[in-house]
């Protein structure tokens, strides 16, 4: 078939969604050779996507997707080679994924996982920890933790005791660690554009600026209406639409159990040199499920922190509430805490580093019950790819590969059918995370 060359006319595939998931999706679909239409309501990694912390880290719980984040870093690395030329600004760092006493025996058996899955990870004591990365402080279950101060409420604005680093009672001691060198973060909107450009020269059109307003699945197609009154029609249709999802799926009848929520990241500048902390071993990536945050490195030497547990929903159709300062001390704190400054001889204890506040956004996450991706058929002619909570970037790299083969007729990767919309009400929801860090996944 060849491809379409104007709006209104018959695709194969129409995808709803150009952030990273739908991107990647649209390219994997076209590179096969199918006549795909993408729709964006802004621009590509214009919503939730441009505003992800960019970690790329195979620590997952779940084996399928720990198997897909391991196979995307390695994407992520040959992201030119792969897309003939783009450029998803992957730095390798490596992971550290620091515990309480309470994960030991879940974070030992995580480890021997994906071992098991040729995924190369090792486990550490907290004095290995301490050795290795001596400017981090493994705590004695006091004084680690954030600081005072409530987490964000419903609305953002500070008044929400009970979300936040530290909210779910952690205190900070790190009894295991598990160490994965692969481990990065990447640019998700140099990521999204790159497949994009790459999905645009396999012959699919990308169209922004295009919020579909209406869906209507008749024998035999798809067709969508955008907000210009144009109609679209297609063979088969995938809602890739983050937090918008539920949305358009529920225009087909179809209730998607998901719901947005607001999320922050901080940005902390470099430490100041009077610090002393230059010459520590660097551990990149860090998740502190301990207490109660991540964090990423930055090039110019500054930290990206979020928080790692959920938030009360919120309206997709309301702008991201900016960064509260309460909301920014309490990340700041945990994560300056964890990791205060070297000591020397003439200064014993601690010092905490001297860094400033350089930036920060909130922005939405989509969530699933279980905090694992939705991925499947819905209708007759529509799939599904949302609901990834919080940690879906790392993953899109490959699993647009795997959602781009449903909706092409292959036959389905062992492991995928786990992430059926369906499994909500079979009673099949999957488990995830440590305790109440669901964005481990």
């Amino acid at each position: 078939m060849s491809h379409a060359q104007s709006r209104g006319v018959v695709a194969e595939v129409a995808v709803i969604g150009a952030g990273v998931h739908g991107a990647s999706a649209a390219f994997h679909l076209a590179r096969r050779g199918l006549d795909v239409v993408v729709f964006e309501r802004g621009r590509p990694a214009g919503g939730p996507t441009g505003r992800s912390s960019g970690i790329c880290r195979a620590y997952y719980t779940q084996p399928f997707l720990a198997r897909v984040a391991h196979d995307s870093i390695a994407f992520l690395a040959e992201f030119a080679e792969h897309t003939d030329g783009g450029d998803a600004g992957f730095v390798r760092t490596g992971g550290l994924y620091l515990h309480g006493p309470a994960d030991v025996a879940d974070a030992r058996r995580t480890a021997a996982t994906l071992v098991g899955l040729d995924i190369t990870v090792e486990t550490l004591d907290a004095d290995e920890v301490a050795r290795r990365f001596p400017g981090i402080d493994v705590g004695d279950g006091a004084g680690i933790g954030p600081g005072p101060g409530p987490g964000p409420g419903p609305d953002g604005d500070g008044d929400g005791a009970g979300f936040g680093p530290g909210a779910a009672g952690r205190d900070g001691q790190v009894a295991i660690a598990v160490r994965e060198e692969q481990a990065g973060y990447a640019d998700p909107y140099r990521t999204t554009w790159g497949f994009v450009t790459a999905a645009r020269a396999h012959g699919a059109l990308v169209h922004s600026n295009a919020r579909v307003v209406r869906i209507t699945e008749t024998p035999g197609q798809v067709e969508l209406t955008t907000a210009d009154g144009t109609t679209h029609r297609a063979r088969r249709l995938l809602l890739a639409a983050g937090p918008w999802t539920a949305p358009l799926a529920a225009q087909l009848g179809v209730t998607l159990p998901l719901h947005a929520e607001r999320h922050v990241v901080a940005v902390l500048g470099p430490a100041s040199p009077a610090a002393g902390a230059d010459a520590d071993a660097d551990p990149g990536v860090i998740i502190d499920v301990a207490g109660g945050y991540y964090t990423a490195p930055q090039p110019d030497g500054g930290w990206m922190l979020g928080g790692l547990d959920s938030t009360p929903p919120v309206d997709p159709d309301t702008a991201p509430a900016p960064v509260r300062d309460a909301e920014f001390a309490q990340l700041a704190e945990a994560a300056l805490r964890r990791r205060p400054g070297r000591s020397t001889e003439a200064q014993p204890q601690p010092r905490v580093q001297s860094r400033t506040r350089v930036g920060g956004w909130s922005a939405f996450y989509d969530v699933s019950p279980d905090w694992q991706p939705v991925i499947g058929q819905i209708t007759d002619r529509v799939w599904v790819d949302a609901g990834t909570s919080g940690h879906g970037f790392k993953l899109a790299p490959v699993l647009g590969d795997h959602v781009a083969g449903l909706l092409a007729g292959e036959q389905p990767a062992p492991g995928l059918a786990a992430f059926s919309p369906s499994r909500f009400t079979a009673g099949d929801s999957l488990t995830a995370g440590f305790g109440t860090a669901r964005i481990l996944g």
